[in-house]
């Protein structure tokens, strides 16, 4: 009688676990994005160390820092180690 209880609430509990474990299947691998004037579309930076901050890369046009992004979305930053690692257009 347990196991009809059990295997179906554990099936629930890791399809759970799954559904917030999935890729983001939005991105374009590439591509990646920063936002000035606007979302603009930059190649695929590949130098970020991924840790739990964003990347950074200073742009050779305006001389400024720019948070890149996997998407055009400010709550998708491309992850970084919160410093400076890519030289972008």
């Amino acid at each position: 009688m347990k196991t009809k209880f059990l295997l179906p609430v554990l099936a629930l509990v890791f399809a759970t676990g799954m559904s917030f474990a999935t890729a983001n299947l939005n991105a374009d691998p590439d591509n990646d994005y920063i936002e000035r004037d606007g979302w603009e579309m930059i190649p695929e930076v590949t130098s970020c160390t991924p840790t739990e901050q964003a990347c950074f890369g200073l742009s050779q046009s305006d001389g400024l820092v720019y948070r890149i992004y996997d998407t055009p979305d400010v709550n998708d930053p491309k992850e970084g180690n919160g410093t400076v690692q890519a030289v972008i257009p």
